[in-house]
């Protein structure tokens, strides 16, 4: 039947939505989870530190994005109860009609019960012509009592199936709205204690003052560096000395990177973004605003190894204070940077391939960060728009 082709189709497009739903949560719980061992990591050797801050507010971004997420199921979970219940009505309006019909059909049958009655109609005809209708009309009659049966069976377990959905549906929003309570209160107890250890490194303004100016300082140098890189990469590339053959390469693999927006692997086997592209304000001085990031930071195992997360060709490598070793690898018309290296792996004209390994990443606090970028030329981009979780 239609009806029931549409409602399969539409209860199967509910629970890819759901599932992306559930998806995302399982991927957040996870950063949570290694956000908790890395803070319990960091408190065995020191307490109180900006980097503890980082991860417990980080940890509050990922609680409301997990609320979020859960506000988006349940609101999907109330539009598909509100569908079903249409749907229910729909159905029973639908075999009240088909009954009421079939009811009609067997009585007019139980009317004329009598086969003599029928048989007489169809030799009462005035030629065979009009004798072969009333036969035809007969057993078309008969045929249509019997499809009328059928289609009351199928309604009734249509209804069925939409009613078991149904209080499957309201089952699974009641347990939404216990996990959105639940996360709430994880929420709230989050944010007090973002605020009460933000008050508690406060106390040490100045250090942490004196820490920030060269935070500043250190960022705004590097991105003076990468833009120059760029810069001179691009140029480069236009140059007259390079051969149609190597700009036919550039193309076609400038095309694959392209095509492999959103599938890109992680530089790092796994960890958290703990600062992400754009415009930020600092951890514990909430008014003042830091250089823009023009990449990520995802903060990971210590000791990392760190990997292409493309085929192409080692531009430079070089040391920036404050960001280690950095090493910047070009994938045609793209660019990918890599820095707080500890050790690099590569050096510059080399080719390197997706996955391969190009250094490890300095620790400190008992964990490590890596500064990840990502330039069409010379235009910066969001890399997690690019990279796949």
């Amino acid at each position: 039947m239609v009806t029931l082709f549409f409602l399969t189709n539409a209860w199967s497009a509910y629970g890819q939505t759901i599932d992306s739903h559930k998806k995302r949560i399982s991927q957040i719980e996870k950063d949570i989870a290694y956000l908790n061992s890395q803070i319990s990591s960091t408190q065995k050797k020191h307490k109180n530190t900006l980097q503890e801050l980082v991860f417990i507010q980080k940890k509050v971004a990922n609680r409301r994005e997990i609320l979020k997420e859960l506000d988006s199921e349940l609101k999907e979970q109330n539009r598909q109860i509100s569908a079903k219940n249409r749907n229910i009505n729909m159905l029973e309006q639908r075999l009240d009609t088909l009954e009421h019909y079939y009811r009609h059909l067997i009585l007019k049958t139980y009317k004329h019960r009598d086969s003599r009655i029928w048989f007489m109609y169809i030799l009462a005809s005035e030629n065979i012509e009009q004798g072969y209708r009333r036969w035809k009309y007969l057993k078309n009659y008969a045929q249509a009592i019997n499809k009328q049966g059928e289609e009351i069976i199928e309604t009734k377990r249509e209804l069925d199936i939409q009613r078991a959905d149904l209080l499957k549906l309201r089952a699974e929003t009641l347990k939404s709205q216990q996990t959105r309570e639940k996360e709430y209160n994880n929420l709230l107890k989050e944010e007090s204690r973002s605020k009460s250890y933000a008050k508690t490194l406060s106390r040490n303004q100045s250090k942490y003052k004196k820490q920030m100016e060269q935070k500043k300082r250190e960022a705004e140098r590097l991105n003076r560096e990468i833009e120059k890189m760029l810069a001179a990469a691009v140029k480069a590339e236009s140059s007259p000395k390079i051969t149609p053959s190597a700009k036919a390469d550039n193309i076609k693999l400038s095309s694959e990177f392209q095509n492999n927006k959103g599938k890109l692997p992680w530089p790092v086997s796994g960890g958290v973004v703990i600062e992400k592209f754009g415009q930020h304000y600092h951890p514990l001085f909430k008014s003042v605003k830091m250089p823009f990031n023009n990449g990520i930071n995802i903060s990971t195992t210590a000791g990392s190894t760190v990997k292409a997360v493309f085929n192409g060709t080692v531009k430079q490598v070089i040391a920036i204070p404050g960001y280690n070793q950095c090493v910047l690898i070009q994938h045609g018309n793209y660019f990918t940077f890599y820095c707080k290296l500890a050790k690099v792996d590569v050096k510059a004209g080399q080719k390197v391939a997706t996955g391969e390994s190009i250094g490890t990443l300095s620790s400190s606090e008992n964990t490590s960060t890596l500064h990840f970028e990502l330039w069409q030329n010379t235009t910066k981009q969001n890399p997690e728009l690019w990279l796949r979780r």
